[in-house]
């Protein structure tokens, strides 16, 4: 039996493991053409080595120097990509892409802000036209629109082949950032007539979050049809529009206040 400080070692850096691999799922949607993306690829490959190294070492006779080894090994690896992501995340809040599809996120915004206050809930619609704005899409809404984003892409160029021009690229990208954004928004709205009787409503995230299970499905489902996915395109999918949909309720919720 393991000595009750090894025990708790043990639980830290599984627990560190978990959220390593998550991390590395934002790496499957890189586009082999930008500026990090082969220091990002390499230090991935060095975080997954490791991260196998450690597990390894975890199953195996317990021995407080290899795991020390291992888990240093694996914690340098994690923290190089750690960085790597950070700075590639910095430049694409600010990238040309993202910033045009924002510009198209924001007009869908303001324009079913204004259809939700002629239909229901002053405060919703409230809350809807607060995405109007550039400065509502910043920190974790934004970082999830470029997930968005970035996923779009990388389901477009695979959809698309090497040979897609990048107007090709853009148009598919911006036409399923559409379809996403206006479901989410328009089941927003249809929530209005309800929170007239339910003020409370957009406060409620359980109630939230039913509401738009349905809507999220659907888009999924559609844009699946659209870039002819696998199941691993499908996962990629999910969990770009599932962040996605968090992050907008969120700010929106907040809004509402």
């Amino acid at each position: 039996m393991n000595p009750s400080g090894g025990r708790d070692v043990l639980v830290v850096y599984r627990e560190e493991l978990a959220k390593a691999r998550e991390a590395l799922k934002a790496t499957d949607v890189l586009w082999s053409g930008e500026p990090l993306a082969a220091q990002i690829t390499e230090a991935a490959k060095k975080v997954r080595a490791t991260a196998d190294a450690l597990d390894a070492r975890i199953h195996a006779t317990f021995d407080a120097v290899l795991l020390q080894r291992a888990g240093a090994a694996f914690r340098a690896a994690a923290s190089s990509l750690e960085g790597l992501m950070a700075q590639r995340q910095h430049g694409r809040r600010a990238a040309p892409d993202v910033q045009r599809v924002l510009k198209r996120v924001v007009v869908h915004a303001r324009e079913i802000g204004r259809m939700t206050h002629e239909s229901g809930a002053d405060h919703v619609g409230a809350a809807i036209e607060a995405l109007s704005h550039r400065e509502a899409w910043s920190s974790a809404p934004l970082d999830a629109l470029v997930q968005l984003i970035d996923t779009f892409y990388f389901l477009s160029r695979k959809r698309l082949g090497d040979g897609a021009l990048p107007e090709q690229l853009d148009s598919l990208v911006d036409r399923a950032t559409s379809t996403a954004v206006v479901t989410s928004l328009h089941a927003l709205k249809d929530l209005a007539r309800r929170a007239r009787s339910e003020p409370t409503l957009m406060r409620d995230r359980f109630q939230l979050d039913g509401a738009m299970r349905a809507p999220s499905l659907h888009v999924e489902e559609r844009l699946a049809a659209w870039f002819k996915l696998d199941d691993e395109g499908r996962r990629l999918l999910h969990v770009a529009v599932e962040t996605f949909t968090r992050r907008l309720l969120d700010r929106a919720s907040a809004a509402a206040q």
